[in-house]
């Protein structure tokens, strides 16, 4: 089974559920989701040779979260919620790519183009309000044990306007730090970072989050798993035990 996601007039697998092997049924989180609008999803069905057997209906949702929300599309865990800062996003750029050729005896030039790029250059400076949130955002990076490329997810608040595409994919060099008030005991700093509309990685690549460690922590015996859960699907929805 894949599954398929809809919102914004923009289809996309999502990340996860990429030719998922199914017995009964199939739970994963869409992690990717935007906030405020309509969301489609619809499954396409395969053979075990791999041939598509076609697609389930279609079923409508919507997450409103007030909320603004940033991770690293493959460090999941990271995840962040933030306060974009007034200036964020106020500026966007679309630069068509091409140059203007001078052609001797003419005197207009000619413009040999390429098409149009993605949104370019985007200031994306949030707030944090907690020493541990500015950690989480520095940690979206890399750092020498984690070398996930640096592609962030930006899924804004429902109530949040602006122009970017949602959810959006920001290649992302570098987040400069200020301090507002942790150097007096608060924990505000503002996470500046300028960035470029990017593809996300290949929706088959995912880290899961919910995984047998958290499990085996939460839970003494099989027999208490299965006291505490109804189906397999049931435990693959409690993602209440990641910590």
């Amino acid at each position: 089974m894949t599954i398929w996601r809809t919102a914004h007039g923009v289809t996309q697998e999502v990340r996860g559920a990429i030719r998922a092997a199914v017995v009964d049924s199939l739970a994963r989180p869409d992690l990717e989701v935007p906030f405020g609008v309509p969301v489609q999803y619809r499954a396409e069905l395969f053979s075990l040779l791999g041939i598509s057997l076609g697609f389930t209906a279609t079923t409508t949702t919507q997450v409103d979260s007030a909320d603004t929300w940033v991770h690293n599309v493959l460090m999941p865990a990271g995840a962040t919620r933030v306060q974009l800062r007034a200036k964020s996003a106020r500026t966007i750029s679309r630069p068509s790519r091409g140059t203007v050729v001078r052609i001797p005896g003419r005197e207009a030039g000619v413009l040999i183009g390429a098409g149009r790029q993605g949104v370019t250059g985007v200031d994306l400076s949030v707030i944090t309000d907690t020493v541990d949130a500015a950690d989480r955002i520095q940690a979206m990076l890399g750092s020498e044990q984690n070398s996930a490329p640096a592609v962030l997810c930006f899924r804004l608040g429902a109530h949040e306007f602006t122009r970017l595409p949602q959810p959006f994919y920001a290649g992302v060099l570098d987040i400069v730090e200020e301090d507002v008030s942790a150097s007096i005991g608060g924990g505000m700093m503002y996470q500046t970072m300028v960035g470029d509309e990017v593809a996300p990685p290949l929706p088959g690549l995912f880290i899961s989050l919910l995984t047998r460690a958290h499990l085996n922590a939460y839970y003494g015996t099989r027999a208490a798993l299965n006291a505490d859960n109804a189906s397999r699907l049931s435990v693959n929805r409690r993602y209440d035990l990641v910590r």
